[in-house]
């Protein structure tokens, strides 16, 4: 009798033991039904359309070298057209293009034809025929602000004070008294420091004139009282220019340092010119037979509230304080408040433009590339990507930044302006315009495209699978950012969650992101029955949602 109880009790353990798993940290325990299931994305299939306003920043002389000297070159961009449909990207921001003095191109010395270390006119023709073809875009980067010292306007005005092109240029005999009694136009008076007699070059015969750059090489540009600066002579040669590219099928302009053009940065005078330039190309654009309106898009490198302002004059800039926030969220694993602070920012921008362009980013050329910012961390580097390409915006990506490439200013501006790595024996790169330790540093299999395309948890795959996602659901790709009601910049409890809704007419998605060390578990009123992207890893049960360090996932909600 006995041996039969502990028979019948040895029966009933087995039984609870089938019925119970063992309880794990931060997971439910109890019956299967309420396990939690790992989160398989099932993204729709993408149907080719590029939605998602994707532009890619190319710094033409280190892209791609098609014939071997060394230098990037218009057909090595055109021999990649396949690399930047694998990005999804609908436009080409180009480096400059025009003939100049240093290898960035920033010291113009022509604006009417094309740097022959690049290519020819013919080259450049087929690069944008080419290009719009693959439903690509081409931008051409614009220096209004100041040109070369070596350009031949500004070699005509210097060498006599009765040259035509003297008045493109600013010149006086007496800078701080010409500006204090307000006969220099570019330079507001009432600025603390409007006269700096740093920005002020000899002319030869007791004439100066102003560069705001580079010690004189790249002197300023003079387009007179902001009222009738359309009528000024170096106004309408930067316009009959930019008519010329537009004639040739370029589809818009960036355009570098525009808050310095006219030097009261706070003031509306920038703006004005802006708009006044934009009108004017606008014309040109639809008398060529160009559909709606260019795109010109401006870069004022500062916060978000002086940015604001400049929509005034332009209707797509730059968002500096998009990256600025991204990078310290990652930094510090602190998420909450980046919704609110994009969110913010977004208002600020609507109240002066409603139809506002907000071009966000992670680094450029002229910053630290974010790797560099991010430790060389590749799970950091991945979710700043996936950030970029969930949040609202129309984002850019920048050469090299999809490989994961790092490098900081304090060598000099190429160190973050290095050359794509093509193939893994590392042989196919422009390597002609900078620095042999850029190049040395990252001429290795790890950063090549051949390598990282093999691998499905490479950066450059995070970027590919993130921008496919974003021009397949039109709620990325043109949707409206939304604030969430739990995990938002008032939940400290979840410090390093960063949670929004991805919103458009007809589809609602649910992005979060996990910028902490440790895994989270978040209960969701949430639909978690359709998620369409993991970075990382992720489960979820009964309205839970399980999230691992520094993972990121998307839901479709509606």
């Amino acid at each position: 009798m006995r041996r039969i109880l502990i028979a019948a009790l040895f029966v009933l353990a087995l039984g609870a033991c089938d019925k119970k798993k063992p309880d794990v940290p931060g997971e439910p325990s109890g019956g299967n039904e309420s396990l939690p299931q790992a989160v398989v994305p099932v993204p729709a299939k993408w149907d080719g359309k590029k939605q998602a306003d994707i532009s890619y920043q190319v710094l033409v002389y280190s892209f791609a070298d098609s014939d071997g000297n060394g230098w990037g070159d218009f057909a090595g961009i055109t021999s990649k057209m396949d690399y930047f449909d694998s990005l999804g990207v609908s436009a080409l921001w180009l480096s400059p293009i025009h003939p100049s003095q240093s290898y960035h191109g920033y010291d113009v010395t022509d604006y009417g034809s094309v740097n022959p270390r690049l290519g020819t006119l013919d080259s450049f023709k087929n690069l944008v025929s080419t290009a719009h073809n693959h439903g690509i875009k081409i931008y051409l980067d614009f220096v209004l602000n100041h040109t070369g010292d070596q350009h031949f306007w500004f070699k005509n005005a210097k060498a006599s004070t009765t040259s035509p092109y003297r008045e493109y240029y600013i010149f006086s005999q007496n800078p701080s008294a010409d500006i204090a009694g307000g006969k220099i136009p570019m330079i507001a008076s009432e600025r603390s420091n409007g006269y700096n007699s740093g920005e002020w070059f000899s002319a030869g015969s007791g004439w100066y004139y102003h560069a705001n750059f580079n010690t004189g090489m790249m002197p300023d540009l003079n387009y007179g009282p902001v009222a009738s600066c359309s009528s000024s002579p170096a106004f309408k040669a930067v316009i009959a220019a930019a008519g010329y590219w537009i004639s040739l099928g370029v589809d818009g302009f960036r355009l570098d340092a525009v808050k310095h053009i006219y030097h009261n940065t706070a003031s509306n005078e920038n703006p004005t010119f802006l708009k006044a330039f934009y009108d004017h190309c606008n014309t040109i654009w639809k008398a060529n037979g160009g559909s709606g309106n260019i795109y010109v898009i401006g870069e004022v490198l500062s916060e978000h509230d002086q940015v604001a302002p400049y929509y005034n004059g332009l209707p797509a800039l730059f968002d500096f304080s998009f990256w600025y926030r991204l990078q310290w969220a990652l930094t510090n694993k602190t998420g909450r408040y980046f919704a609110s602070d994009i969110l913010s920012y977004q208002k600020e921008y609507a109240a002066v433009r409603a139809d506002y362009i907000e071009a966000t980013k992670l680094s450029n050329h002229d910053e630290d590339r974010a790797a560099e910012v991010l430790g060389r961390d590749d799970a950091l580097v991945r979710q700043a990507a996936a950030i970029l390409l969930t949040a609202g915006g129309s984002p850019y990506l920048y050469q090299g930044e999809e490989l994961g490439y790092y490098g900081n200013k304090g060598g000099g501006d190429e160190y973050v302006r290095g050359p794509i790595v093509w193939d893994a024996a590392a042989k196919q790169a422009a390597k002609g315009a900078l620095s042999s330790k850029v190049i040395t540093a990252m001429l290795t299999s790890a950063y090549s495209v051949e390598t990282q395309a093999k691998n499905g948890e490479s950066v450059l795959q995070t970027y590919r699978r993130f921008a496919q996602l974003r021009n397949t659901y039109p709620a990325l790709a043109k949707g409206t950012m939304q604030r969430h009601d739990t995990y938002n910049e008032n939940n400290a409890d979840f410090n390093g969650i960063a949670c929004w809704y991805m919103v458009t007419s007809g589809e609602k998605l649910l992005v979060v992101h996990n910028l902490g060390d440790a895994s989270a578990t978040l209960g969701m009123s949430d639909d978690l029955s359709r998620p369409i992207a993991l970075l990382g890893n992720a489960k979820t049960a009964k309205g839970k949602l399980y999230l691992g360090a520094h993972s990121s996932v998307v839901f479709k909600v509606q």
